[in-house]
């Protein structure tokens, strides 16, 4: 089970995000960005496949370092990503897919995704859970 929220901020955006494990929680913070940046997507077409690897020195920072890869594609390449296949994961080191679809514009810029307030932990109900801030 994987979900996210977006919860109110007084100038940026915040999104809460809950999973069973890592990787779940991992790709439920990606929907939810993306539903941010584009909240109604392109009707279905082809997808346009890339490859990410990255390294970092703990889960969080993995989390944001990953998310930030792929707000980066997704600015470069005019693209949403609705689908991340995970090759390789670590708590420090991770090896996706990621499947884009092209879109003309987006419904809200975020510039960047921030270590403010993120800490990935376990909850009352044993699941992985954190906030993420993002810069818009």
């Amino acid at each position: 089970m994987k979900s996210y929220q977006i919860l109110p901020h007084v100038a940026d955006i915040r999104l809460k995000v809950e999973a069973d494990n890592l990787p779940e929680l991992f790709m439920a913070a990606i929907e939810g960005m993306m539903t941010i940046i584009k909240e109604s997507k392109a009707e279905e077409q082809e997808r346009e496949k890339r490859i990410i690897e990255v390294e970092s020195a703990d889960a969080t920072s993995l989390l944001i370092d990953f998310m930030n890869d792929i707000l980066y594609q997704s600015h470069t390449n005019k693209e949403i990503y609705t689908e991340v296949n995970f090759l390789e994961f670590s708590e420090k080191a991770l090896k996706a897919e990621i499947y884009g679809i092209k879109v003309d514009d987006f419904d809200e810029d975020i510039k960047a995704v921030t270590y403010h307030e993120v800490e990935i932990k376990k909850n009352e109900k044993g699941n992985f859970e954190t906030v993420i801030v993002f810069d818009i």
